[in-house]
């Protein structure tokens, strides 16, 4: 084959490759100017003889074009070429990202002649490169753990709310098999069920009880979805991980809020039933002794029914004091001078091998409450302490007291009902032996018989929680193996600045010249909110029930600026006077007072508008106070 042949066989095969490669390659001169384009430069910018000559620089984006020119002159400089990142605008004004270099193309005399880019468009990779950081991101700062597995187990990945979930470090938990978070709880059939799931190539949901690396135990609800590639072959397990333990708690808190009431209603039913047959029964005695008088068989007889009489009477006074806590004797108290008593009164009454701590915090607030039933609910938990301890195989036994101040918005976390802004905290713990899980969940029931020291005290227990609920608080019980049982009390605590208002040093309680609708049944605090209000500058309309709180409302609507109703009323509900009230007026300014108001009711009330609730027995300024808020927000 001639020279020629051969040179024209070569430059067609060089045509050939040039037009059949992705890679995008130009000559350019020493000053930038396009000499050459390959074929894969139409797809972005159009027919090549339009860009010969041109300016290659102006293709660049603006952002990259100084970049792009200074490294394209220091390879004509130093001869070295570098690979660079930058964008290029086709004709149609699309934009693209190329990754490419230059390097220097030299004459017979080894001069800088031209220069040759090879380019590749990275377009699509980086618009994957970006949406998988930016799906590598998002599963970072999700707040449900997620871990990936291999198709074995091992684990592949975990982001950072595995980490806070689990203890575990994201390179401590790498490589390992999530078998390191079991704890036990669940048995072998319920791990074989879920691979079994697995496998089957289907997604699994559920929940279970694991363990952090420090050993403490979690509930988690999991889903795990296998991942598969483009074969449908599962090559990677994804799971998503929730805690629930604190759902789970508060789930367990209602549960027993809502049995705990019920019992309340059918204790107090019992109790009225009971004491009426039992004053029956008494009476029935005081008759017979009058005939039977000089029998002394017959009188030690109705002596014994007598006692038996006296002792049922002391249950029904239980069962009435469980069904409801009589708030008319709370008065403002500090809890450290009732533990103190309480733990007084137990060492004195207890084995002296036991001993008893009081651990009281500095300045901590008053609370609203019934000193001796406190007194009384304090004793009875030492009490049951002690019982936990009495053969139990510790070094030292213990039962310690504590009360410290506790913030609103912790106590509100784990009990959803709660709305005061500071509560009292009160534990009693001991360090016995811990109980059996199902006990501690039925712990409060009333007349719980476990053994013959816990039976003689399950309605005390249960008559604690009631008066603990009474004191619109909230009561719970842990224990744990090594740790003993702890009975921790929460209970609001009186904010000193709201009743001493009237102290120089106080907040001013400021009054006003609206007109305020009172609606409250007890005649004696109806006339004393009358007072407190009229000595503030209010005009004040009253109403003694539901129903003439509404037709008064109706009557006087267009004055009315505020209403301050209770919620148990006679004839109308409070909550149905209410309701009445905001369907004619939607705007309407209603404050509600009770002395018990179940989480959920409270909840509802605010749905529906309510704009304030006050917890009975109240200080008056802080009607005053609350009253003032609210006609001061917007209509």
């Amino acid at each position: 084959m001639k020279q020629e042949e051969r040179g024209s066989e070569t430059e067609r095969l060089l045509h050939l490759i040039l037009a059949n490669i992705d890679d995008l390659i130009a000559v350019l001169d020493l000053d930038g100017r396009r000499l050459y384009n390959s074929p894969s430069y139409e797809a972005i910018f159009g027919r090549r003889d339009k860009l010969r000559g041109t300016d290659s620089f102006e293709e660049v984006h603006p952002d990259d074009r100084d970049m792009v020119r200074d490294t394209f002159r220091d390879t004509v400089r130093t001869g070295v070429g570098r690979r660079i990142v930058y964008r290029l605008v086709g004709l149609d004004g699309s934009v693209r990202a190329i990754e490419s270099q230059g390097n220097v193309i030299r004459d017979a005399e080894g001069k800088p002649e031209k220069v040759i880019v090879v380019g590749r468009d990275i377009t699509d990779r980086m618009r994957a490169e970006g949406e998988r950081t930016r799906l590598i991101s998002a599963v970072e700062q999700v707040h449900e753990a997620i871990i990936i597995t291999d198709a074995a187990g091992t684990i592949l990945f975990a982001n950072p709310a595995f980490e806070k979930l689990t203890g575990y470090a994201r390179e401590e938990a790498l490589g390992r098999n999530p078998r390191i978070l079991k704890s036990g709880a669940q048995g072998d059939d319920f791990y074989r069920e879920m691979w079994a799931t697995l496998l089957r190539g289907e997604v699994w949901t559920g929940r279970l009880i694991n363990q952090r690396k420090d050993g403490s135990k979690y509930q988690e609800e999991m889903v795990i979805s296998p991942v598969r590639d483009a074969s449908g072959t599962v090559v990677n397990y994804a799971a998503v991980k929730r805690d629930t333990t604190l759902e789970s708690q508060l789930e367990e808190q209602l549960r027993q809020a809502q049995k705990m009431e019920s019992l309340r209603q059918l204790a107090g039913g019992i109790a009225h039933d009971f004491n009426n047959i039992l004053n029956v029964i008494l009476g029935t005695f005081t008759l017979m002794r009058t005939k039977v008088k000089g029998d002394a068989s017959a009188e030690k007889y109705l002596k014994m029914g007598e006692n038996a009489v006296q002792r049922g009477s002391d249950v029904g006074k239980r069962l009435s004091m469980f069904a409801q806590a009589d708030v008319s004797q709370h008065i403002p108290i500090a809890l450290g001078g009732v533990v103190k008593e309480a733990a007084s009164s137990l060492r004195e009454s207890i084995e002296k091998t036991i001993r008893v701590e009081t651990l009281i915090g500095h300045e901590v607030p008053l609370v609203q409450a019934s000193q001796p039933q406190l007194y009384q609910s304090l004793l009875t938990l030492g009490l049951h302490a002690r019982d936990a301890l009495v053969g139990a195989r510790t070094p030292e036994a213990l039962i310690a007291f504590g009360v410290v101040t506790a913030d609103g918005r912790t106590v509100h976390e784990m009990y959803p009902g709660a709305t005061a802004r500071t509560y009292v905290r009160v534990s009693v713990s001991d360090n016995g032996p811990a109980m059996p899980e199902d006990r501690r969940r039925r712990i409060f029931e009333p007349f719980l018989r476990t053994d013959a020291a816990e039976g003689a005290r399950g309605l005390a227990l249960a008559t604690v929680y009631s008066v603990v609920r009474g004191h619109h608080g909230f009561i719970n019980v842990t224990s744990e193996d090594g740790r003993g049982t702890m009975f921790t009390i929460y209970l609001p605590a009186i904010h000193v600045e709201a009743e001493s208002s009237g102290d120089p040093g106080g907040e001013a309680i400021v009054g006003g010249t609206e007109t305020v609708l009172v609606v409250e049944d007890e005649d004696a605090l109806r006339l004393l909110l009358e007072e407190v209000l009229r000595a503030r500058g209010y005009t004040v309309i009253s109403a003694a029930d539901g129903v003439e709180g509404f037709e008064t409302y109706t009557t006087h609507a267009e004055e009315i600026s505020a209403v301050i109703a209770d919620m148990g009323l006679p004839r109308q509900s409070g909550f149905e006077m209410f309701e009445k009230i905001r369907e004619r007026n939607p705007r309407a300014k209603v404050i509600l007072a009770s002395g018990y108001l179940s989480p959920e009711l409270k909840s509802k009330l605010f749905v529906a508008g309510a704009k304030a609730f006050i917890p009975k027995p109240f200080q008056t300024n802080d009607v005053l106070r609350k009253l003032r808020e609210i006609l001061d927000l917007p209509s």
